[in-house]
């Protein structure tokens, strides 16, 4: 998002003796909260005593036009003294008016931004395609949450950890501005990291975090971030944060013990160092990421401490039996259910029988009404569910007994069998020796 501001020409010195990098940077951290995006921010020197500011985007929220304006002009009075907020002009969403403005076709006045960059060093915009993050983040999309913590069971304990740790978002104004907090921690980000056994609803939790702050949530694994050209993987991490930024949206990284396991030690080529420069430019990101990320996975045992140590590490647990009872009363009669429930239905001899989790839960409910279905019955019975359980339980029983058929298995041979195999071998020997002529 564009921003430029016409400064009087008398402020030139100023800027000079004061340092416009800190100028800018106080400028971009105090805009970002309203547009939730880095701000490239251009200034130009005209004769006149007014300050002039032409804000292109919009905000991310409606409601804050005259927070916004009340900052720029804090901030600009309190950089330059000899500048009233009085003479300070600010033109909100300057696109809509004049959606062909540029800076550069404005008319220059008595060469003043020729001596401004003589006297400062800018660095020039990176254009090339190659680091156009703006471009690769359009691969990624946010959408809105499916769940809300009315349809998520989770410990009262869990919960509550959940809820303080988002709350970041609620009190950041007091905290960071207010309070001032932002000139050492300039960005209010609250990583989460949701770590337990598969199906306990880590991804349902992850929107049901996006529904309870109102935004989007954008999701993403591994895969999606992985690539086997060096140097991709850094790139595509970077995209993915600006896409949310962009977005204004919760950022979920799944499966994520392969995107924060250990850096490697012993990098003999480039693919590990590509993976290495991955992780290093995650953790970049960690720290100028605005908002929440949650990242989720089953084996938390994997992460690297430099990421543990910035992460709010938050247990999922399979569900006793009263949640299972929750879990399973939701999934039979909750709002928009229509399941036509035999009387004989008991839906705590379930959860006490079945130790299941709620993923497991909701397949032996989706498993029973297909079955009926399928047999055109029109009630679904006790036994219908306790033959889904069963079917379910051992499933996830063989799953977990199943056998390693990727490592070779020597098979083991008894005595007997031995000396057959030796017979068999010095046939073969003493066969090969008489076909050979002399």
């Amino acid at each position: 998002m564009n921003i430029y501001i016409d400064l009087p020409q008398a402020l030139i010195n100023d800027v000079k003796h004061n340092g416009l990098s800190k100028f800018i940077e106080n400028f971009n951290n105090n805009m970002r909260k309203y547009y939730g995006e880095d701000i490239n921010i251009s200034i130009n020197f005209i004769n006149n005593v007014k300050a002039v500011v032409y804000i292109m985007g919009e905000p991310s929220f409606s409601g804050c036009e005259e927070n916004i304006n009340n900052d720029i002009r804090s901030i600009l009075s309190g950089q330059f003294n000899t500048l009233n907020k009085s003479n300070i002009d600010i033109k909100l969403g300057y696109a809509r008016l004049n959606p062909n403005f540029r800076l550069d076709k404005k008319q220059q006045t008595n060469n003043s931004l020729k001596q401004f960059q003589e006297n400062v060093t800018m660095k020039p915009k990176v254009t090339s395609d190659e680091f156009d993050y703006d471009k690769l983040s359009h691969n990624y999309n946010a959408e809105h949450p499916r769940y809300s913590f009315e349809q998520v069971i989770l410990p009262e304990k869990t919960q509550t950890k959940i809820e303080e740790a988002i709350g970041i978002i609620e009190v950041e104004e007091k905290v960071f501005d207010e309070w001032g907090l932002r000139s050492i921690i300039p960005y209010a980000t609250s990583a989460l990291s949701f770590y337990g056994p598969p199906g306990t609803g880590k991804s349902m939790a992850a929107e049901a975090v996006a529904h309870k702050l109102g935004k989007k949530i954008l999701s993403a694994t591994y895969a999606d971030i992985e690539s086997k050209f060096h140097g991709e993987g850094p790139k595509m991490v970077k995209a993915i944060f600006k896409a949310a930024e962009r977005e204004n949206a919760v950022l979920f990284l799944d499966e994520s013990d392969s995107l924060l396991s250990k850096r490697l030690t012993n990098v003999s080529d480039a693919s590990a160092q590509a993976i290495n420069s991955m992780r290093s430019q995650l953790l970049i990101s960690l720290e100028h990421f605005k908002g929440i990320v949650i990242f989720a996975t089953n084996l938390v045992v994997n992460y690297d401490k430099a990421f543990l140590s910035r992460l709010i590490n938050i247990e999922f647990t399979m569900p006793d039996n009263v949640a299972r009872t929750e879990i399973w009363n939701k999934h039979l009669k909750g709002t928009n259910i229509h399941i036509p429930l035999s009387d004989d239905v008991n839906v705590t001899e379930l959860a006490r029988k079945y130790e299941f989790c709620g993923r497991e839960i909701k397949n032996a409910v989706k498993n029973a009404c297909i079955a009926v279905a399928l047999q055109k019955h029109n009630l679904v019975t006790q036994n219908d569910f306790i033959k889904a359980c069963e079917i379910t339980k051992e499933e996830s029983e063989k799953a977990v007994n199943a056998k390693d058929y990727t490592k070779f298995q020597t098979p083991v041979l008894d005595a007997k069998q031995k000396d057959d195999l030796k017979m068999i071998l010095q046939k073969k020997i003493d066969s090969s020796n008489n076909s050979i002529t002399v």
